[in-house]
């Protein structure tokens, strides 16, 4: 196994799992704005699915950091490596989505 070969696969896996939770949050936004006009609606949850894209990104390339790091310089194990990073990946990118959330829906107007 290649020294990239853990962080590609950390990466993918964080990438699905934060699609996951994307669509969650998204789809819990849409009934929290039930009583909003459609444009406004449409608004909050634009800016909100962007957000949870650059974080998306952004946890990815945390976690093939991260495995790379642990594996190279401190000599872990790939597996326990991959799990440790998956997970920093996905905490940090749920957050990034809650936030998102949260934010998409002032800026949208929605009162």
């Amino acid at each position: 196994m290649s020294n990239r070969m853990p962080a590609i696969v950390a990466a993918v896996v964080t990438v699905v799992l934060l699609v996951i939770v994307a669509v969650l949050l998204l789809f819990f936004q849409m009934i929290a704005l039930n009583g909003a006009t459609t444009r406004q609606g449409v608004t909050a949850m634009s800016v909100a699915a962007v957000c949870q894209g650059i974080g998306i990104l952004l946890s990815a390339f945390l976690a093939a950091q991260i495995t790379g790091l642990v594996t190279a310089k401190l000599g872990w194990n790939t597996i326990i490596a991959v799990v440790i990073a998956v997970g920093a990946g996905t905490v940090l990118g749920s957050l990034i989505a809650i936030v998102s959330t949260f934010i998409g829906i002032p800026i949208a107007g929605v009162r």
